[in-house]
């Protein structure tokens, strides 16, 4: 894990770059696919909601019926509320 000094230059950085939210997006999918444990594939994050991939529409459905757990697992290791809500597609596309 990254100390919260080192964090907070990053986040500093980022923001004199322009590239906060950039950063934020993936900072909250690399933690998504930590969560998801192969459930699902975090794709993109933008204005509180997470995009999320699927193999099938059954696995979709089974992490729909939880994604009030997950969203609160995400959120609780990010530190803060970022996730308000999951989308959904079904594919295989960069699903490992």
């Amino acid at each position: 894990m990254m100390s919260d000094d080192f964090k907070n230059y990053l986040k500093k950085r980022m923001a004199h770059h322009g590239l906060s939210k950039q950063y934020e997006a993936s900072l909250v999918c690399k933690v998504a696919d930590e969560v998801a444990g192969g459930q699902f594939r975090a794709i993109s994050f933008r204005a509180g909601v997470l995009k999320a991939r699927a193999r099938s529409a059954s696995r979709a459905h089974l992490v729909r019926m939880n994604q009030g757990v997950i969203i609160s697992k995400i959120n609780e290791v990010l530190g803060e509320e970022k996730v308000k809500r999951m989308r959904f597609e079904i594919g295989t596309g960069s699903i490992k």
